[in-house]
């Protein structure tokens, strides 16, 4: 009888240090949500197209030169890249945009983007962003600010100067062609704008 009941004991120990090895529940500490598809995504409270006012802004010769600008911002989420977003500013080219990040619900860091600017013959002209963030809480307005270098180069000689882009506004949910004429008729817009400032740094 007595050696029925150590091996019972015995048993038991085993069965109970079996069951510590169970996984954790989702509810207890140290869990860690898989990343991909379990994560939600907020891209829908960024994505639209917003008619936007603000400012764009160079340093040259150690001056701030500030020019107000009004256009339309339009951002867009890929949909190979989950939590990435991809925005574009105005009429220009950016190709698939200023890639950013998802950092919360309705905010984003903005990673890097190159924007071609049309220029003299003889000269190459960019936009090259390489920082900011932005944001659009709900019920309220998008802020957006863009931080990089505005480069010129003309045949073997080139200029640069930070460039900085600060703008905010409502999402329009207008037509591009429609709030492009408005855009045209109320101010400078962002294509336009850089155009000039490139010719101020060039070589």
């Amino acid at each position: 009888m007595q050696r029925s009941r150590v091996l019972m004991a015995v048993a038991l120990l085993v069965l109970s240090a079996c069951g510590e090895g169970v996984s954790e529940s989702p509810e207890e500490p140290g869990h860690v949500e898989p990343p991909g598809g379990n994560q939600p995504d907020h891209r829908p409270n960024v994505v639209g197209t917003y008619e936007v006012t603000g400012t764009m802004g160079i340093i040259l010769n150690g001056q701030t030169d500030v020019t107000s600008i009004l256009d339309v911002v339009r951002i867009e989420a890929p949909a190979r890249s989950p939590g990435r977003v991809q925005i574009h500013l105005g009429e220009m080219n950016c190709g698939a945009g200023i890639r950013a990040t998802m950092t919360g619900e309705t905010t984003f860091s903005v990673n890097e983007g190159t924007c071609p600017i049309p220029s003299e013959t003889g000269c190459t002209s960019r936009a090259l962003f390489t920082g900011g963030s932005g944001s659009h809480p709900l019920n309220g307005s998008l802020q957006l600010g863009l931080r990089g270098q505005l480069e010129v180069r003309c045949g073997t000689q080139s200029a640069s100067a930070p460039l900085s882009i600060d703008v905010a506004g409502s999402r329009t949910g207008q037509a591009l062609p429609d709030t492009r004429a408005q855009v045209l008729i109320l101010g400078a817009d962002l294509a336009t704008t850089l155009r000039h400032l490139a010719d101020d740094v060039r070589p």
